[in-house]
């Protein structure tokens, strides 16, 4: 029986209820074009193309848990605590196991993930859909805000992904040192890192690949602000699930500003906005790697909007369907969907080599209803 994982089609697409509870749960997403993802409950894991090209940092399983370093989308209210809508916030972390823990649920398919989560303080239903293009390297994150109140809402919003934009190889070795090389550049819509060098203890090579995240609303309107290196964002004394930035409300810099030899940040703050009861809003986050300005610029017009952005997906959705073009039909369609993921495992498999792990925990339930064991089924 699955314990965790209810499938609610013949496709495996499945949904997880408030997901963040089951430990070392990760997900795919990948392009045939080269950019390979790995994407938790709450937004965290790393993106990459090669071990010496990763655009987030590299993490391994026990990371999952540890590192407060993932993409984040915060919504502010005035006079309420700062919200997450991927539920990477401190509070909302101390809510976990609790009454006041909030309502979320995950839905996925292959090579796409929708988490909802549901705020009962700002009365509000958000959800963030993720998933990469099957033809270009830009991870995309596309985010909805729903207003349930009875009464007209104000609020701000940022998107912040810490930007690690070097080797892998860099996590231990010459970290400081590799962050002075990054040549950091805010534009119109967002944050553009370009090292001048990839250093190693291979050698020196000169670096031509730019790391960047880009915004903007689900009408293609770009941010106001930007705080392009970590320090920027999260202040003196901040975390990542804890930002002064947005707990304190702190102005960033304007686009085509500059910085240099600092962790880079891809956070910018939008207009705010209102949204009148059941009113619903959206907003599109743009992260990858390019050989240029020109494609970055190409990439942000191909997906600028939410029709663009939803044509995407439903793109996406169905190549990777088609993929698996084999169905199964027993006496269990829990099984049968199950056998989906089986199958699809071969195109992970190619496109991820050894470097990637799928896992899918169920509990093992015996004939009274009681938990008897675990299975974790591995996928590599």
């Amino acid at each position: 029986m699955l314990k965790h994982i209810k499938f609610i089609d013949n496709h495996g697409i499945f949904c997880v209820n408030r997901p963040e509870n089951t430990s070392y749960l990760y997900f795919p997403l990948a392009s045939e074009a080269g950019l390979k993802s790995s994407v938790t409950p709450v937004l965290g894991g790393d993106s990459k193309i090669d071990q010496d090209t990763f655009l987030l940092e590299p993490v391994s399983s026990e990371n999952l848990h540890n590192n407060r370093s993932s993409r984040n989308f915060w919504i502010v209210k005035e006079g309420h605590i700062p919200y997450s809508v991927t539920g990477s916030s401190a509070q909302q972390e101390a809510d976990r196991f609790t009454d006041r823990q909030e309502d979320s649920e995950l839905t996925a398919g292959f090579m796409w993930q929708t988490l909802k989560r549901t705020s009962r303080e700002l009365g509000l239903i958000s959800t963030v859909t993720s998933f990469i293009p099957k033809s270009d390297n830009v991870e995309i994150m596309y985010v909805t805000i729903e207003n349930q109140t009875d009464t007209v809402q104000k609020f701000t919003a940022y998107g912040a992904i810490p930007v690690y934009g070097r080797s892998a190889d860099n996590i231990r070795d010459h970290r400081n040192v590799t962050s002075m090389l990054h040549r950091i550049e805010t534009t119109e819509h967002g944050i553009n890192v370009c090292p001048t060098m990839s250093f190693d203890e291979r050698g020196h090579q000169p670096n031509h690949k730019i790391y960047y995240v880009n915004g903007c609303s689900g009408k293609g309107e770009n941010p106001i602000s930007y705080y392009p290196t970590v320090e920027d964002f999260i202040g003196e004394g901040g975390t990542y699930t804890h930002p002064r930035t947005v707990y304190e409300g702190y102005k960033g810099v304007p686009a085509h500003s500059l910085a240099a030899g600092k962790e880079a940040m891809g956070a910018f703050c939008f207009s705010s906005f209102t949204l009148a009861p059941g009113e619903k809003t959206d907003f599109i986050l743009l992260s990858g790697i390019a050989d240029s300005k020109e494609e970055i610029e190409n990439i942000f017009e191909k997906y600028n909007t939410s029709d663009k952005v939803k044509n995407a997906l439903e793109e996406t959705r169905i190549y990777w369907k088609k993929q698996v073009n084999v169905d199964f039909h027993t006496q269990d369609p829990d099984f049968d969907s199950y056998m989906k993921w089986v199958s699809f495992q071969p195109f992970l498999r190619r496109l991820f080599g050894c470097s990637f792990l799928l896992i899918m925990i169920t509990d093992v339930v015996d004939a009274d209803g009681v938990i008897c064991g675990r299975i974790v089924f591995l996928f590599c």
